[in-house]
């Protein structure tokens, strides 16, 4: 970026134009393969001033969702130089950058092992709520098996801040929603499922299931917390024994949401192979909604079969004609995004692949590769659900600050 003297708003409409081509996925992964990000890196660390250039800071947060990036960005000393300036600025646009970083599985995620006591001690009352959300949002991504999160969340105590924030109203959408994926991350671990269990998080997560049923961000999450803790034996005692939540999720497993859905079912799968009563209630629930339609449609055909007989000989239409049922699609019992209404088959049934972030994502999983763990369920399905919240910044942080420029 160099640029001649005088001359430093060609730097800035360069930084913009280099911003806009990292908004498009396609294009991210194209920065790795030239020298752009040393030389970002080289700004980010040397600004003179506690928040960098929102054009710059903007620029790398885009280029930090994707994979190949990344392993550029924690060259050397990358990440500690980035988190020392995060922490000693308190800056929450830097710390999304490291958010973004810290999504990525393998190496790079391991990195962030020695700075997990940072990230937690940043968690109170006490720093600016912009700030603590990213700073969560980086732990909630640090899906490590050799993390000791019971330790972390004694320490520095935060199971009273996080049940806290989970009562309705106690704080913005945003930091509510962070604190569930967080809690969702950490029931992963047996001991600090049972920990939360017994602290009485899973009724305060009930209770906010209740206040944002209508969000779907939120539902996706928290029912995800469930499915979590349905794999311990405490805390799925709890939920089964002591909670309405099997009932809840019965309700939400016809959810217009395919992510809810999806997380609805694989955790009624796990309930029902513990639990006899709720068993037979799932699959009562089960063959009702697959079979609503089918026995809908006879109970109308017998009505008006009766009907007959009221008046006369008249004919009446019987609801199914003379034709073969199969030309009824309709009737069909569609999975989601293969059959339409109509019995067609959806074209995004064959789009395999698609990119996210610049990197190549295989869309559709097949039973045939999938290995299966003792539930019965694919290994590793569901992954936490994606969330809206602060995962890149697909809103243009300075299209109205520098549009007059």
């Amino acid at each position: 970026f160099p640029s001649p003297p005088g001359n430093e708003n060609y730097k800035q409409v360069a930084m913009c134009i280099l911003y806009h081509i990292s908004m498009d996925d396609r294009f991210k992964s194209m920065f790795a393969y030239t020298d752009c990000i040393p030389q970002l890196m080289k700004m980010l660390l040397e600004c003179p001033d506690e928040r960098v250039d929102l054009e710059l800071i903007s620029f790398c947060i885009n280029l930090a969702a994707n994979k190949r990036n990344v392993q550029l960005i924690c060259e050397g000393n990358g990440l500690k130089m980035l988190m020392k300036r995060a922490l000693k600025f308190k800056d929450p646009l830097l710390m999304k950058m490291i958010r973004n970083i810290s999504q990525h599985d393998g190496p790079t995620k391991s990195l962030f092992i020695d700075y997990v006591g940072d990230l937690a001690a940043q968690i109170s009352n006490d720093e600016e709520e912009e700030f603590v959300i990213e700073c969560l949002g980086t732990l909630a991504n640090l899906t490590l098996s050799d993390l000791d999160w019971e330790l972390v969340l004694k320490e520095y105590k935060m199971v009273p801040y996080l049940k806290d924030k989970l009562k309705p109203g106690s704080a913005e959408d945003d930091l509510v929603l962070e604190v569930v994926i967080m809690i969702g991350t950490v029931s992963m671990d047996d001991s600090c499922a049972a920990l939360l269990a017994k602290s009485g998080i899973i009724p305060a997560l009930i209770e906010l299931l209740n206040a944002q049923q209508e969000d779907d961000e939120f539902v996706c999450q928290i029912i995800y917390v469930f499915y979590q803790m349905v794999f311990h034996q405490a805390t799925r005692d709890v939920i089964i024994k002591e909670t309405q939540a099997p009932a809840y999720l019965i309700d939400l497993m016809h959810d217009k949401n395919s992510e809810i859905r999806k997380v609805c079912d694989n955790t009624l799968d796990i309930i029902a192979e513990y639990d006899e009563e709720w068993a037979k209630k799932i699959q009562s629930e089960k063959f009702r909604w697959h079979n609503s339609q089918w026995l809908e449609m006879v109970e109308s055909r017998q009505m008006d079969e009766n009907e007959q007989y009221l008046y006369g000989d008249d004919r009446i239409e019987p609801y199914i004609h003379e034709g073969d049922i199969l030309e009824r699609p309709d009737l069909y019992y569609s999975a989601d995004g293969l059959i339409t209404h109509d019995g067609a088959i959806s074209p995004d049934f064959f789009s395999d692949y698609h990119l996210q972030n610049g990197d190549l994502v295989n869309q559709h999983s097949f039973s045939g590769s999938v290995a299966m763990d003792g539930f019965g369920q694919p290994i590793g399905i569901p992954s936490r659900p994606t969330t809206a919240y602060g995962y890149r910044p697909d809103e243009p942080y300075y299209y109205n600050n520098f549009g007059s420029r």
